[in-house]
């Protein structure tokens, strides 16, 4: 699953690898990794302001990281 903010300067990722990533759409630099769920990751979105990111998973999980 993808999700890119409305300014379209963060893409976020989730992925069978259990991660959500945090990516720099221009550079395609990896930003952060965020490790919290036991499943894969399943689904990802990120709030209008970029500050907010939700993730689920197949550990039957929803995860909110917040960013400041």
């Amino acid at each position: 699953s993808i999700a890119i903010s409305p300014q379209g300067n963060t893409l976020i990722s989730g992925s069978a690898d259990k991660t959500v990533k945090i990516w720099h759409p221009g550079s395609g630099e990896l930003l952060y990794t965020l490790t919290d769920h036991l499943s894969a990751v399943t689904t990802v979105a990120i709030s209008h302001d970029g500050a907010t990111i939700a993730s689920s998973s197949q550990d039957n999980t929803i995860k909110i990281w917040q960013f400041e």
